[in-house]
């Protein structure tokens, strides 16, 4: 019976290894620090109390569980909602985006797009875009000109938009894309990160950055606020590059003077400057970005290893950056109005 057990009940007499060490736990137990303690049946009657709202926390988990499953999951090919402007007519402004339909806005039209259940598109005025592909896991757009904002939560790489050979791969956040019909265009992410794909080439963009691109390239991201010098001399370097190479003098030149326009919040810009071209290791580019993220010292093993290219040791810098791409499920209002 439970009554007779005296781990249950402090009224049943104890065994005596049980009394023993009841007698060197006294001092710190309730009685010895003033406090009142429960009669055994006054235990008992909590636990019966506590056992409806534990069977109602277990189920409003499982509901919640339930609904999160069902807002990721969507039928292959389904079509989603679309929502135009206030100035169409009431009967005009829904309607159905199918995978291979195209939706474009005119000069005085705007649309809101649902995402399946995982957020929502804004389409700005003289845009087009096309739905491409929509599944559990996987929803792809085309944006072919205009402007467009995503606002999405879902895990990473649920949502992405292509732009040319380019595709934009959202890591759980809130971003704006521009894209001219000859290719050109820029990438802002107003929240969380996005993975920019072209070729090769795997760009990660954070919080408050750009990226601009061309129809086959892309530059390296730069903050929203970074001073014009520091982006003129990026791009005076990247045209360096694409003509002579990273190892020539003229792009060694053009490394010093984005190292000497660079500020302490541009580390991730000259990070990933390093990382898309390793040979840049040997530029003024490498100290000043360990003096940015707080590397004492210059250690010349780790630097020739990165001018090798060697994964472990552009690795090991990374890690210094203070934000990985956010949780997604912790950034729900990026889903909202």
């Amino acid at each position: 019976m439970i009554d007779d057990d005296p781990l249950w009940n402090p009224d049943a007499t104890p065994d005596e290894d049980l009394a023993r060490i009841q007698r060197l736990l006294a001092p710190y137990g309730a009685r010895a620090r003033g406090m009142k303690m429960p009669s055994a049946s006054r235990v008992r009657r909590r636990r019966v109390r506590a056992l409806p709202w534990a069977s109602a926390a277990a189920a409003a988990l499982m509901l919640l569980g339930a609904g999160h499953k069902h807002r990721l999951a969507w039928l292959p090919e389904s079509s989603w909602t679309v929502v135009r402007n206030e100035s169409l007519a009431s009967e005009d402004r829904k309607m159905r985006l199918r995978p291979g339909q195209s939706l474009e806005t005119m000069a005085n039209d705007s649309a809101t797009i649902a995402v399946a259940r995982i957020g929502r598109i804004a389409l700005s005025p003289n845009s087009r875009l096309r739905l491409v592909e929509t599944e559990t896991g996987r929803h792809r757009v085309a944006l072919e000109q205009g402007h467009m904002r995503a606002r999405i939560w879902a895990p990473p790489g649920y949502f992405g938009v292509r732009a040319g050979a380019a595709e934009i791969v959202d890591l759980g956040c809130d971003f704006d894309l521009w894209k001219r019909q000859d290719g050109s265009g820029r990438v802002f992410v107003r929240s969380g990160w996005v993975s920019y794909r072209v070729g090769t080439d795997d760009i990660l963009v954070p919080q408050q950055f750009n990226l601009s691109f061309s129809a086959a390239t892309a530059q390296t991201p730069t903050r929203s606020d970074a001073p014009a010098a520091f982006t003129n001399a990026i791009e005076a370097l990247e045209r360096a590059i694409a003509n002579e190479g990273g190892g020539s003098v003229s792009a060694k030149l053009a490394a010093e003077l984005v190292a000497d326009a660079a500020r302490e919040q541009d580390a991730f810009s000259l990070l990933s400057l390093l990382s898309r071209w390793p040979v840049l290791a040997n530029t003024a580019l490498y100290p000043r970005l360990g003096a940015a993220l707080g590397v004492p010292a210059i250690d010349s093993a780790h630097r020739q290893a990165w001018e090798a290219g060697d994964q472990e040791a552009i690795n090991s810098w990374w890690k210094k950056i203070p934000r990985p791409p956010k949780h997604w499920w912790a950034n729900w209002a990026d889903a909202l109005g």
